[in-house]
């Protein structure tokens, strides 16, 4: 089997990632990585919102932190969010059975902080696989494993490179490039090559949360990780090609995104229903 680290933000959803991957392979270790956790205080959102002023200028800024207080909080809030947890977990027990993982770990601020890059280098990993995590891998990390570092990543890529991406597949109405890539991080943002794809199973884009849709995503990614794992350790893996396919990077959604998403979530609703009622009119030679 082969030698792995898995690298995240710790959450019940990726302890999942961890379970499955203790199955799958000689999983190593976990680096706990604590780069999101700006998100769980008042103090934490000030800095960030700081930092996002400096970037993207006071109206953005505004944008965005009115879409996380008003929207995302609000309708897409703890509720919700425990909801499409509850579903996620239960579609993955079902088949792999319940999560639970005990081995080494590291906590840490930044995954190219010296100690996460030694945790990493003694354990002598194949490969890392990482999800929902906030800092880019830089070269000496990329580099420590045998096939590289690897990203389990909640869009389609080149389409939907950046943030959200289930967000703005949907706000797009672009509901066929809502599902999953497993990429080989290089030195630019999901910009690797890309190893497996595909699309999200069972969900409604509609009504389910984009977070939800994202992470069930990867849930759908995991007979294809599967192979490709089969692959990595025969020699056999290839990336697909993504030539000649639109490439775009997309941030955070502001307050104004929201709005628009909910409008076309409407339209969706509504276009079903008259198609829906449209197949049951008696036609005319009836």
């Amino acid at each position: 089997m082969l030698r792995c680290i898995f690298v995240g933000s710790p959450n019940r959803f990726t302890m999942l990632l961890v379970h499955w991957l203790s199955l799958h392979t000689d999983l190593r270790g976990v680096v706990k990585n604590s780069s999101a956790y700006w998100s769980w205080s008042l103090k934490g959102r000030v800095q960030f919102a700081k930092k996002r002023l400096k970037r993207v200028g006071l109206l953005k800024t505004c944008d965005e932190s009115l879409y996380y207080l008003l929207i995302q909080r609000k309708f897409l809030g703890s509720a919700a969010n425990a909801e499409g947890q509850a579903k996620l977990i239960d579609f993955y027990t079902s088949q792999y059975g319940s999560p639970h993982w005990q081995g080494d770990s590291l906590q840490t601020d930044s995954v190219n902080a010296p100690a996460a890059v030694e945790f990493v280098r003694q354990r002598q990993p194949d490969l890392i696989l990482s999800m929902c995590v906030n800092d880019f891998f830089g070269r000496t990390l990329r580099e420590i494993p045998r096939l590289g570092c690897f990203l389990w990543h909640e869009g389609i890529t080149p389409e939907y490179k950046g943030l959200y991406s289930p967000f703005w597949a949907i706000h797009n109405l672009e509901p066929s490039m809502l599902g999953y890539t497993v990429l080989r991080m290089n030195h630019r943002y999901d910009d690797g090559e890309v190893f497996a794809q595909g699309p999200a199973r069972d969900v409604d884009p509609r009504s389910d949360s984009p977070a939800y849709i994202g992470h069930k995503a990867v849930l759908d990614s995991l007979p294809a990780v599967k192979e490709l794992l089969r692959k990595l350790e025969n020699g056999t893996a290839a990336p697909i090609s993504t030539v000649h396919r639109k490439s775009a990077s997309y941030t955070y959604p502001g307050f104004s995104d929201g709005l628009r998403l909910a409008v076309r979530r409407k339209r969706m609703k509504a276009g079903d229903a008259r198609r829906e009622s449209a197949e049951h009119l008696p036609s005319e030679n009836a």
